[in-house]
């Protein structure tokens, strides 16, 4: 039930978009959990392919990013504020990511060039673009 003591209809209107424009600066911090989330997975391809592409260190990297991944998403769940379909753009890039890294990419770059470190740096930035384009959708969404 709405009072005179909840203010005219203008205040209200102007009290819902000043809640609606906190509610979304809150929630700026999810894009930047993307890209960070890309880089990171970038690196851990390139290092993974290249530099420690056998053996007990490549456990070590995919340990570590296992790691670095999980430590993020318990700190994005400390977060209150969410942007609107959230979860759906953070696991659609990594499924697009990690689909895209065992069945097309990482076999072709590895048939092609070995262990060279110049084209898996190019692929591993390629395979990340899910998570940057699902940085921009969340931010281009009002």
């Amino acid at each position: 039930m709405i009072t005179e003591a909840d203010g005219t209809p203008g205040e209200r209107l102007a009290k819902a978009e000043s809640l609606r424009a906190r509610a979304a600066a809150a929630g700026v911090w999810f894009r930047w959990y993307l890209v960070a989330l890309g880089i990171v997975s970038a690196v851990e391809i390139a290092l993974l392919e290249t530099v420690f592409s056998q053996g007990f260190a490549s456990g070590l990297v995919i340990g570590g990013w296992a790691a670095i991944v999980v430590l993020a998403g318990w700190w994005a769940e400390r977060h209150a504020v969410f942007p609107v379909r959230a979860n759906w753009y953070s696991v659609g890039a990594i499924a697009v990511w990690f689909g895209l890294y065992s069945v097309l990419v990482g076999p072709l770059v590895r048939w092609q060039f070995g262990t060279a470190l110049l084209p898996w740096a190019l692929a591993s930035f390629g395979l990340s673009l899910p998570f940057f384009i699902a940085a921009v959708l969340v931010k281009k969404r009002p």
